[in-house]
């Protein structure tokens, strides 16, 4: 439908395209646009424009984190100029990787965001370190990632061996970038050089840096060893060290000197610049040195007793004791290595008798070769008092009866409810120390009963006190029962002519019956 215009006389709609109203013949004249119009349209048009640019320009500005990687990845380069190799690895000491629970060691990060937002600083601390690709192996310069099915170069050198001063290294970043989009992180400078300067030339090693010499023994018996405990790897295995004195070591006295040797034994020892290469690194060394020490800390002569520490092994009961040995377990080896025993007395003795040791050296052993050790003999024989045994009673009156009493009445329980009574006791020591048993000791019981009076002897034997003071004794269960007392005696106290018979006083009492 044709566009129609309205007359500027009349107020009727015309056509178009009419130069003249129709209906009172006034020329039609068309609206012009006004070049201030223009104008404001073209200004507001470039202001909002303007606006966009810089809006958008805010959101990348403060909406992302823009990180010069180069802040994020440490360059490693290690070795000597020509032969250094070089590396990548994270910045472990980079501003952003400081992040702790309050904000203050990570500026980088927190001033992104508010501090009570710090949980972002942290998850973005994370991504950081998750999302830049370093590889595995730092001589590996196109290992690959994988990530599902995707293969990811990491991140490489241009150069990674032998490397020398002035080299200017290209290092290139490779990262997950929609990874870290996600935290508002976008990396920059992710291409960029390093260069090369400050390598050192081949060290030099000294061999003897940590190496000691211990010295022990005497004063002109001394001894020398080399200490090789605090030596570098690499000195262990390049190595050997020996003491040119060997022909005196052994009579080594304070103030003298002792040479040490060392030998280098690398195969990757070049002599035409005497280095050797190890872990990759070159190091200068001597093919033979040598460095001397004093001899010093050697100790005086001092006296030896055979005897410290050293005891008398016991068995038996006294006066039938053994002598099984000398007991060198607590004494100083020297004392075990040097010296035998002999003994005067070995068998029949008893608690008190003094037996007489004499200490003698070992076949191979002489004052000599105590001396080269340090000491001289302080003497050679020592007394020993036999203490500390098991001892057989050879007394009754030096045993306390109360519990030997007690189990021995046991044996005249099937006569309880009679009266009993105690009217004899005796005491019987063996005449030589192979009697079996050693000791008795009887006591004989009155019994009345209905039908009669009857007498019952009970034995108790072997009778000793332990070495730790515990009494001991065996009730011999086989009491006897006769109408005659005397009978009893002579049968079973008197008739052993092997024993020495004692007869005790007592005072007759009733005897109280144990169940």
């Amino acid at each position: 439908m044709a566009k129609k215009i309205r007359c500027r006389n009349c107020g009727e709609y015309l056509p178009e395209n009419a130069r003249i109203c129709m209906y009172c013949n006034t020329k039609v004249t068309k609206k012009k646009i006004s070049p201030k119009l223009v104008f404001v349209i073209i200004l507001w048009a470039i202001v909002i424009a303007a606006l966009c640019c810089t809006s958008f320009y805010f959101y990348e500005r403060f909406a992302f984190l823009e990180i010069d990687a180069s802040q994020l990845i440490k360059v490693n380069i290690e070795g000597t100029t020509g032969d250094a190799s070089a590396y990548l690895s994270l910045d472990e000491e980079s501003e952003y990787f400081k992040a702790n629970a309050t904000g203050k060691d990570a500026p980088l990060l927190t001033d992104v965001f508010d501090t009570n937002d710090l949980k972002k600083a942290q998850d973005m601390q994370i991504a950081l370190k998750a999302d830049i690709y370093i590889a595995s192996d730092p001589k590996d310069s196109n290992f690959l990632y994988r990530m599902g099915t995707e293969s990811i170069k990491a991140s490489s050198i241009d150069k990674i061996s032998e490397i020398t001063n002035g080299d200017v290294l290209t290092v290139t970043v490779r990262y997950d970038e929609k990874a870290l989009r996600k935290f508002k992180i976008k990396l920059t400078n992710t291409t960029y050089t390093v260069n090369v300067s400050d390598l050192n030339s081949a060290e030099s090693l000294n061999p003897f840096a940590d190496i000691s010499v211990d010295f022990s023994g005497t004063d002109g018996y001394g001894t020398a060893e080399i200490n090789t405990s605090k030596c570098k790897q690499i000195v262990l295995d390049n190595f050997t060290f020996s003491i040119t004195t060997s022909s005196n070591n052994g009579e080594l006295s304070n103030d003298d000197t002792v040479t040490v040797v060392a030998n280098c034994t690398s195969a990757s020892y070049d002599p035409g610049d005497s280095t050797i290469e190890y872990d990759g690194r070159k190091y200068v060394v001597s093919k033979s040195s040598s460095s001397e020490f004093t001899v010093s800390g050697l100790g005086s002569i001092q006296e030896l007793d055979p005897f410290e520490d050293v005891t008398v092994n016991f068995s038996g009961i006294s006066p039938n004791i053994s002598v099984s040995g000398m007991n060198t377990d607590n004494a100083i080896d020297l004392i075990k290595k040097a010296f035998d025993y002999t003994i005067s007395q070995t068998s029949n003795l008893k608690l008190g008798d003094v037996i007489t040791v004499n200490a003698e050296y070992k076949s191979g052993f002489d004052d000599e070769d105590l001396l080269e050790k340090g000491f001289t003999l302080l003497k050679s024989k020592r007394t020993y008092i036999v203490e500390n045994v098991d001892a057989y009673a050879t007394k009754v009156k030096d045993i306390d009866l109360t519990n030997i009493k007690a189990e021995m009445h046991k044996q005249l329980s099937s006569f309880n409810g009679y009266e009993i009574n105690l009217v004899n006791a005796y005491f019987n020591t063996a005449k030589t120390t192979s009697n079996e048993p050693y000791n008795q000791y009887f006591e004989v019981y009155e019994i009345k009963l209905t039908t009669g009076t009857i007498y019952r002897i009970v034995e108790a034997d072997n009778i000793y006190t332990t070495a730790g003071g515990e009494l001991r004794f065996t009730v011999n269960e086989n009491a006897r029962n006769s109408g005659i007392k005397e009978i009893l005696i002579d049968q079973f106290v008197k008739s052993n002519s092997n024993y020495k018979t004692k007869n005790l006083k007592i005072e007759a009492a009733p005897i109280q019956v144990i169940e």
